[in-house]
């Protein structure tokens, strides 16, 4: 009796070393992950960029000014602001002179849940306009459309 109990005390620690170990790890991964590249102020990329940050932090003017005189009455989502913080990749930018989109990927809360990545994320693009040397957004993915007041119902 004796044997076989310290043989499964053994087993029982080397699992429960290893889920130890395996938690460890996974905090290592999560707290070495590398930041978002912060791009620069005055390029398409880092327009949106800051656009972003602006709507996470519910600031609505410095929203109003990464983008074109206007723009509020296009595409708003006239819910509150996420109640989750976003999730949204850079993926890729075409620039010409005048006009610029930076395309990008949101993904969903819940991607961690669904057994398939790609049901979870989707790609969207902002579109943007230099005005006076200045990149300004001129069309929003609506999931971070900006509303005026009015719009609100305030």
């Amino acid at each position: 009796m004796t044997s076989k109990f310290s043989a499964t005390r053994v087993v029982l620690l080397a699992l429960a070393a290893a889920i130890v170990a395996l938690v460890i790890a996974a905090l290592l991964v999560v707290s070495l992950r590398s930041a978002p590249e912060a791009h620069g102020e005055n390029t398409p990329e880092g327009v949106v960029q800051r656009y972003l940050m602006a709507f996470e932090a519910e600031d609505l003017p410095a929203m109003q000014g990464f983008t074109l005189e206007g723009q509020s009455k296009t595409l708003c989502n006239p819910e509150p602001y996420a109640t989750e913080p976003l999730d949204v990749q850079l993926l890729r930018s075409t620039v010409g002179t005048a006009n610029a989109t930076v395309h990008t990927r949101f993904n969903a809360g819940d991607s961690q849940f669904l057994p398939l990545p790609n049901l979870s994320s989707y790609e969207d693009a902002f579109e943007l306009r230099k005005v006076d040397g200045t990149w300004l957004i001129d069309r929003m993915p609506w999931q971070v459309g900006l509303c005026s007041a009015e719009e609100m119902g305030y």
